[in-house]
């Protein structure tokens, strides 16, 4: 009868003006559950907002480190290379942490701390997708070469492949032989995600 009592008296305190009080616990809750609410509805459009906007940064990143890599193997007079990396410096067709481009000044195809020269590392933070280097002859790089900027012989692709169930975004970007980087969206040029 006690608890009954204080839960009358509790109430009747939770109808007066809110100067007095701020706001009361049955307010509180239907706030709470109001906000929760407004959260499970929003969260897939706002998952799908940051895939896509992962996607806009990763193909602006790529594009930005072929064009950059072109052009310093012409000014530099040198070949550089362009990888994926998961870190250490080692090159691998299917990494997916970072972008490095150097100067392979010791021709072993991976980047050496104290040897090679770092032109660029990008981390590429990636959260809804994965990307996927693909040159010919099963390369784990390609190399703009020195005496024409191009990647003869060393041109392919990136991929760019979800991982996500709010990322629905599929693209490549090509270089091709004389250096031309190429967006190639899947809806004309199939990547085979997911295959």
């Amino acid at each position: 009868m006690a608890i009954f009592h204080i839960a009358i008296i509790i109430c009747s305190k939770d109808f007066r003006g809110h100067d007095e009080y701020g706001f009361n616990l049955v307010e509180l809750i239907i706030t709470i559950a109001i906000l929760a609410i407004i959260i499970m509805i929003a969260t897939p459009h706002i998952l799908t907002q940051l895939a896509s906007m992962e996607a806009r940064r990763i193909a602006s990143q790529i594009d930005t480190s072929l064009t950059l890599a072109k052009a310093e193997s012409l000014i530099r007079r040198q070949d550089i290379l362009v990888c994926l990396s998961n870190g250490g410096g080692l090159c691998h067709r299917d990494s997916f942490k970072k972008l490095l481009l150097f100067s392979d000044k010791n021709n072993n195809n991976n980047f050496d701390a104290g040897t090679d020269d770092l032109l660029e590392e990008q981390a590429l933070n990636l959260k809804y997708s994965t990307v996927y280097l693909r040159v010919g002859n099963n390369r784990h790089y390609t190399k703009f070469w020195g005496d024409s900027g191009s990647p003869r012989g060393h041109f392919g692709h990136i991929k760019y492949c979800p991982t996500s169930t709010y990322n629905h975004t599929m693209y490549q970007i090509s270089f091709n032989q004389t250096g031309g980087i190429t967006y190639k969206p899947n809806e004309s040029y199939p990547t085979g995600c997911g295959t």
